[in-house]
């Protein structure tokens, strides 16, 4: 048979369950960050296939987590009429407090580029667990073919 006071203590034990995660519930809605990058290239054209023929002009990151890396596919094509190597940058960050939280960072060898090959690396997003202040953020990725 439950007494009262277990019953009572039950109560409290669940109500407290509860509220914690309410609590954690909205602080993790809090953290999530959207987030958008636009492609500018030069020297080189971005695709989302090997084939080169679905041309990507920009990346949704989706909703972003503090600690979290996100990564994503490319195809990168040397459109000169010389062999490339490639260099990434990001530039325009909006806001600019974001760069202070966000970085990104491929899996690009020095491998030199020959004339109309296509290069796979996988970009990844990392997000500082320590990120605050930042509910939303865009900024352009730069990948450029130098000969």
């Amino acid at each position: 048979m439950v007494t009262q006071q277990q019953k009572a203590i039950l109560l409290t034990a669940a109500i407290i369950a509860v509220l914690f995660a309410a609590t954690v519930g909205v602080i993790y809605f809090y953290l999530r960050v959207p987030s958008v990058g636009t492609i500018v290239s030069v020297n080189v054209e971005v695709y989302w296939d090997a084939a080169a023929t679905q041309k990507c002009t920009s990346i949704d990151w989706g909703m972003c987590y503090p600690g979290e890396n996100k990564t994503k596919t490319v195809y990168v094509k040397n459109t000169s009429n010389v062999p490339m190597n490639l260099t990434l940058a990001t530039e325009n960050w909006n806001p600019v407090a974001a760069s202070d939280f966000i970085s990104l960072y491929w899996t690009y060898d020095n491998h030199t580029l020959a004339v109309n090959e296509v290069y796979q690396t996988t970009l990844t997003l990392a997000i500082s667990p320590a990120i605050t202040g930042i509910t939303t953020f865009n900024f352009n990725i730069v990948i450029i073919g130098k000969g």
